[in-house]
């Protein structure tokens, strides 16, 4: 009786295995440690317990080389910056960006726009986002639009704090300006 038993179980066990070579790789399948991958990213900055900074992203992959810290955002990013009182003040939005936090940068790619709380829009190919000065900076072509008074500037290269409230356009700046925004008396 007892040797019936065994060859059931030996039958049993020797049924339930398998070589299909997926599966065997699948349980021998070796993990990458040079970067983490992770999904629904939502990072928050903040100094002295304040809010300053929500970054938000589909994707993230973070390579893990002491020498080389980079973080890819390769499906886009969205980011908030905050004032000193709290509020959402200016938002960052790019269909792709890569972070040096050795540098500390952040350069945003692909139909990039900066915009504020007045509804003052930059828009843009490329744009680089120092973290410690707190200043954004592009040598592309722009294109700022400001609805509330009408105006429309073009240029190349730009600068502006990242609350977006002191603007500077580098070069070749043309565009469509409100005359009563210049302090002219026009009729």
């Amino acid at each position: 009786m007892t040797k019936y038993f065994y060859f059931i179980l030996i039958s049993i066990s020797l049924w339930s295995c398998s070589n299909e070579i997926s599966e065997v790789n699948a349980l021998t399948r070796t993990y990458s440690t040079q970067k983490d991958i992770g999904k629904g990213i939502r990072i928050i900055y903040s100094d002295s317990a304040a809010i300053k900074v929500v970054v938000t992203a589909p994707v993230l992959e973070k390579s893990n080389d002491i020498n080389d810290p980079v973080e890819t955002f390769p499906q886009g990013i969205f980011i908030t910056f905050y004032d000193e009182s709290q509020n959402a003040s200016s938002w960052l939005k790019a269909q792709h960006a890569v972070r040096n936090s050795k540098k500390g940068t952040l350069n945003v790619k692909g139909n990039v726009s900066f915009y504020n709380d007045r509804q003052e829009k930059l828009q843009t190919s490329e744009l680089i986002w120092y973290e410690e000065e707190q200043k954004m900076e592009t040598e592309k072509f722009i294109r700022i639009t400001r609805p509330a008074d009408g105006d429309t500037l073009f240029g190349i290269g730009f600068v502006a704090d990242q609350n977006f409230k002191r603007v500077e356009i580098k070069r070749r700046m043309q565009g469509k300006i409100n005359a009563k925004n210049l302090g002219l008396d026009i009729e």
